[in-house]
């Protein structure tokens, strides 16, 4: 009877000791994306995305004036692991005249962050101002000038891979700003992570 309560007992303190190994190998080896917060996206950026324009075709009544106009984008953003992005884009506008024109390139700044899903939400705004982190004044939201939000989700523990959808808010005439209209949806931009990060000399806490 001894040597069977002391096999049961054996036996016990086995499985305990494999689920306290198991929580172990979780706590280790946790993914990144469940702790949330910023420091899940750091470093360069870089993508290339094609949408269509089609704030430029409404009138203030909300009616088709023409056609959705057609653009490609290429930018690099650098994120610093604490919730700031700095970047520049360039690309072409396929207006008039034919065959279309260089939008770029411009400077952005703005902020970002990531929920424990991985979710990512980036909000960015122009600057005058050239350079990586170089114009810390926070982007301007109200609706009297133009700025940009991203949602979309990081693709691997990693960080290396980011996919998101963009609305592009033009500024409101009712605040002061240029346009009636309340922005477009860029699809599909995919941002990689380079192997080689920007200095980050001009950002500062």
């Amino acid at each position: 009877m001894r040597e069977a309560r002391l096999t049961r007992y054996g036996l016990l303190m086995l499985l305990g000791a494999v689920l306290l190994v198991a929580m172990g190998l979780v706590w280790v080896h946790p993914s990144s994306l469940a702790k949330g917060g910023p420091q899940g996206l750091q470093g360069r950026y870089v993508s290339a995305e094609t949408a269509y324009d089609v704030s430029s075709v409404h009138d203030a009544g909300g009616g088709n004036v023409g056609s959705p106009v057609f653009f490609a984008a290429a930018a690099v953003m650098e994120a610093d692991g604490k919730g700031n992005v700095s970047g520049e884009s360039d690309g072409f506008y396929g207006g008039t005249p034919p065959p279309g024109v260089n939008l770029g390139p411009s400077w952005f700044k703005g902020t970002y962050s990531i929920d424990v899903n991985g979710r990512v939400t980036i909000t960015t705004c122009t600057t005058a101002v050239a350079g990586f982190f170089a114009d810390s004044t926070p982007c301007v939201t109200d609706g009297t000038v133009e700025y940009k939000t991203q949602v979309g989700y990081l693709q691997g523990s990693d960080g290396k891979t980011l996919t998101t959808v963009e609305q592009i808010n033009n500024s409101d005439s009712s605040k002061g700003g240029c346009c009636a209209v309340t922005g477009f949806l860029v699809h599909a931009r995919v941002w990689t992570k380079s192997t080689s990060g920007v200095e980050q000399e001009g950002h500062h806490d």
